[in-house]
């Protein structure tokens, strides 16, 4: 059955847009922990809108979030990987952290093509606020992940959209040298944030606060008892898993170790 779009407001003026191929479901059913998923956020001030991510691999996913809203849509990514960034060929401008605005415009090999055409590449750093009219989100920039991976948090509803830093899923230091050491540093700092839960990009479900710390034993038993694991063309990782995907508490972590090349 062909996927199609739903959205629902998971707080005020906050919109979760993913796919189902399920007909007849409830929400609840469709936002429960399960297997990963992809999702993008529309979140609408009195000015603009902005979407986080082009994380479902549709090419009308623009023209569906734009009609949540009557009001102008500014984009704005998470990080540079592949998928979150479907069809930005197709849009004129983007907002994204500067470390991965190579990734996204030539591509890593590996892991990303590069964008042709590519959009206009506007900078959000550490620190900047985005007004969207009686709406601020706060930036934060988290290198793990990705190197320009960002997080924002919605001041006035206090949820984290978090893409892929905060997540039931964490895969580490794929095509940069990024430090385990000081990605848990900043997680740590995260506990000191005034907010309520997360929203990530592969998952439909809150994440508590707690899950910051969830993820922080994760990590700490992937160095010390991972298993290896190898992804062909990209490299070597160890990994660990804690608890069952249809649970909340789930932590997936894969660590990046090495490069080698394939034969």
């Amino acid at each position: 059955m062909k996927e199609t779009f739903f959205s629902t407001e998971i707080a005020d003026g906050i919109f979760l847009i993913s796919v189902t191929n399920k007909s007849n479901i409830a929400m609840e059913e469709l936002v429960k922990p399960q297997k990963a998923t992809a999702n993008s956020y529309l979140v609408v001030g009195e000015e603009k809108a902005l979407l986080f991510d082009l994380a479902i691999n549709q090419e009308n996913l623009w023209d569906y979030a734009c009609s949540l809203t009557d009001r102008p849509v500014q984009l704005v990514l998470s990080h540079g990987h592949v998928d979150h960034i479907f069809y930005l060929n197709k849009r004129e401008e983007v907002w994204l952290h500067p470390d991965d605005m190579d990734m996204v415009k030539n591509g890593v090999p590996g892991v990303n093509e590069p964008t042709h055409p590519c959009p206009v590449l506007h900078s959000l750093n550490e620190g900047d606020v985005i007004e969207l009219g009686n709406r601020k989100l706060t930036v934060y920039h988290i290198p793990g992940h990705t190197p320009g991976s960002i997080l924002l948090l919605d001041q006035k509803t206090k949820l984290l959209l978090s893409g892929d830093s905060v997540a039931r899923r964490l895969l580490f230091g794929v095509g940069s040298d990024v430090k385990i050491e000081p990605f848990c540093q900043k997680v740590e700092r995260l506990k000191k944030i005034d907010f309520k839960e997360a929203y990530s990009a592969h998952d439909r479900c809150a994440l508590p606060k707690s899950h910051l710390n969830r993820m922080l034993q994760t990590i700490e038993e992937t160095q010390k008892n991972g298993k290896k694991m190898k992804i062909p063309f990209v490299g070597e990782f160890k990994t660990y898993k804690y608890g069952k995907e249809t649970e909340l508490d789930y932590c997936d972590v894969a660590i990046f170790t090495s490069r080698k090349k394939d034969k």
